[in-house]
């Protein structure tokens, strides 16, 4: 059975509350990554339309509309927007899978889980809260927690309405207005989101939209002095980039830049789940996921046979064009990815990794056109290997053994990334040790894969820093202000 739905097409860019063209009035195509079918076009914008909607952004601030509006009636604008997100869960599932490739039902939960942050930071409006502090000499004190003001937001193309959703949703809440760079790969859901907010209430230049290149919009939006705030999810070397930009203008930066997640598998876990959640840990999304299990670590007395379970449940997978209601695993999102993944398993042989599973493009008829890979399981990979090192973004599974707890963390740790992490065992000390001594800003234990949005997100080393989800989002897009006033007649220092 397959899919059925409307690609939800873009209107422009969202600057000001109109839709509108770049101001060079090119365009960029816009492809099915499953097929090769144009699908729409989005403007390519260049640094006049990011000033544009900078200025949008800071008028809407300064003005008011939004962020001195009642904490209350933000949140109702932003449950209202989460009801027309789910009303409108299926066109933005079916344009999703369109869009960046990834099965149908992992697109469902994409759209369900956008509304999920805007359901929650509707809540939080008002919570967003200060202190009051005692203080000596009849003086009294207290915080208050603002808005930070403009907030610049780039996301990446794996997840475009979904991390969205996690730092556009934290940024309204607060009162801040936003300028939103889209994903070039896969910009149409972030778009539609744009129509809905204004649909919602959203007041005009308070969510602003911008589409294009990240070295013209990103680029842009990184190093505009207007911005007071940028929040960023993608690569290592575009977050270098970005955190030169905002260095440069001495201003903040939020960032999540991608990991190298291990998964421990010790020999007293339940090793049913343990296969099902190492599979779901890497190929989710195709292994396109930046907190993707993709380090397997099997303890040696369960080596062999952990690993032949996992080679029969990998070649399993249905790989399906995406809108198939079965597909398990649909297309990379371009050639340049699927390039780079071939690429990348090659390496590993020639370093000394067995290749046990996958290890090939699928062009078997209707997968032909699209960018499919096998879900792929490289064996005996040693610790100094590159693809135990560097993050590959596809469904490419590393397994190498360990003989104990110790050995086990110090290889999880072995790398310079810290975003996840995970862990399956029946015993709660071990489990407990893992928390502890994992270097890693998220730890699973006997699960993977799974973000609420009530837990904040982020991690630790080349992985980045900040929080998105959770209470703790709120940190990136506010500032403190401290207060104290004073109770008594103010003594004159120089003249007591």
């Amino acid at each position: 059975m397959t899919a059925t739905g409307s690609v939800l097409e873009p209107k422009g860019n969202l600057i000001d509350g109109n839709w509108r063209a770049a101001d060079s009035g090119a365009i960029l195509l816009v492809h099915d990554p499953a097929n090769g079918e144009q699908i729409a076009t989005i403007p390519a914008s260049s640094r006049s339309d990011v000033e544009a909607a900078v200025a949008s952004a800071r008028r809407s601030f300064e003005g008011g509309s939004w962020s001195r509006m009642a904490p209350s009636e933000r949140g109702r604008i932003l449950w209202r927007l989460a009801s027309l997100i789910r009303n409108r869960a299926n066109d933005l599932s079916y344009t999703e899978t369109r869009d960046s490739g990834k099965p149908i039902l992992e697109a469902r939960e994409d759209i369900s889980g956008t509304a999920d942050a805007f359901e929650y930071y509707a809540g939080a409006t008002t919570k967003i809260v200060g202190e009051t502090l005692p203080l000596p000499n009849g003086q009294y004190g207290f915080t208050l927690r603002e808005p930070a003001g403009v907030i610049g937001i780039i996301t990446p193309w794996n997840f475009p309405m979904y991390i969205g959703g996690w730092k556009v949703a934290p940024a309204l809440a607060c009162g801040n207005s936003v300028v939103l760079k889209p994903p070039v790969l896969s910009s149409l859901t972030c778009l539609a989101m744009g129509e809905l907010a204004l649909e919602a209430g959203v007041p005009a230049g308070v969510l602003n939209i911008v589409c294009g290149r990240g070295e013209d919009v990103g680029d842009a939006l990184a190093s505009h002095s207007d911005v007071d705030v940028l929040a960023f999810t993608g690569g290592k070397a575009a977050g270098r980039r970005v955190m030169t930009r905002r260095a440069d203008l001495v201003r903040p930066v939020q960032m999540e830049l991608g990991g190298k997640s291990p998964d421990i598998v010790f020999d007293d876990a339940d090793l049913d789940e343990a296969v099902a959640g190492a599979a779901f840990g890497i190929y989710y999304m195709q292994g396109e996921n930046c907190n993707a299990g993709s380090r397997v670590l099997l303890q040696r007395s369960i080596y062999d046979s952990f690993l032949d379970r996992l080679v029969g449940f990998a070649t399993g997978i249905r790989v399906l064009p995406p809108l198939e209601e079965n597909c398990q695993m649909g297309s990379l999102i371009s050639q340049e990815q699927l390039d780079k993944v071939e690429r990348y398993v090659q390496i590993g042989i020639d370093e000394g990794a067995r290749l046990v599973s996958g290890g090939r493009r699928l062009v078997d008829r209707e997968l032909a056109k699209g960018y499919f890979y096998a879900p792929t399981i490289l064996a005996d990979v040693r610790r100094d290997a590159a693809v135990f090192q560097e993050e590959i973004f596809g469904p490419v599974l590393t397994v190498t053994p360990f003989d104990d707890i110790s050995e086990a963390i110090e290889l999880a740790n072995a790398t310079a990334f810290g975003l996840a992490a995970g862990a399956w065992t029946s015993n709660v000390h071990r489990a407990m040790r893992c928390v502890r001594e994992l270097k890693s800003g998220y730890v699973w234990i006997n699960t993977f894969n799974g973000t609420p949005v009530e837990v904040p997100f982020g991690g630790v080393k080349t992985s980045g820093f900040g929080r998105d989800c959770g209470m703790q989002a709120i940190d990136t897009y506010t500032t403190w202000k401290s207060v104290v006033w004073a109770t008594k007649p103010y003594r004159d220092w120089y003249h007591t």
